[in-house]
């Protein structure tokens, strides 16, 4: 299994905070619904349902990923469903200071090493859009 970490994103929140929102996804429509339109438009193809998340995935079309672990305050991770391959996202945290936490998503894929290089690149931009997307929610 291969592992894809995006990069890391420092947020202005205590990590008791950024825990909560991460692991309570029902709260992310109406935010995502309220942001300005050039921070909707980097969400494209990302909607939140309940316990699960959605996105477009090029040439697999679309991803669902449901909550299957919480770690209070240091983990939240999620699992494909509908991928043909086994694929979990997690979104790890690590406090920064009192009012300040790091998130780093990582995507771990089953996928055979011979096929690596022809699409791990796809699978980084994905891990690094994930990041991307609570720095749009939390700012």
């Amino acid at each position: 299994m291969a592992t894809y970490s995006g990069k890391p994103v420092t947020l202005p929140r205590p990590i008791a905070t950024v825990y909560e929102k991460v692991a309570d996804l029902s709260q992310y429509k109406d935010l995502v619904d309220q942001l300005p339109e050039e921070h909707r438009e980097r969400l494209n193809g990302v909607e939140f349902e309940g316990e699960s998340i959605s996105m477009d995935a090029p040439a697999i079309g679309k991803l669902v990923f449901k909550i299957s672990e919480r770690i209070p305050t240091s983990r939240v991770s999620f699992s494909a469903e509908g991928c043909p391959v086994p694929l979990t996202l997690s979104v790890n945290l690590k406090e920064a200071g009192e009012e300040s936490t790091t998130i780093t998503p990582a995507i771990k894929i089953d996928i055979p090493p011979m096929l690596r290089p022809f699409i791990g690149n796809k699978i980084q931009e994905a891990a690094d859009k994930f990041g991307e997307v609570f720095t749009s929610i939390f700012k």
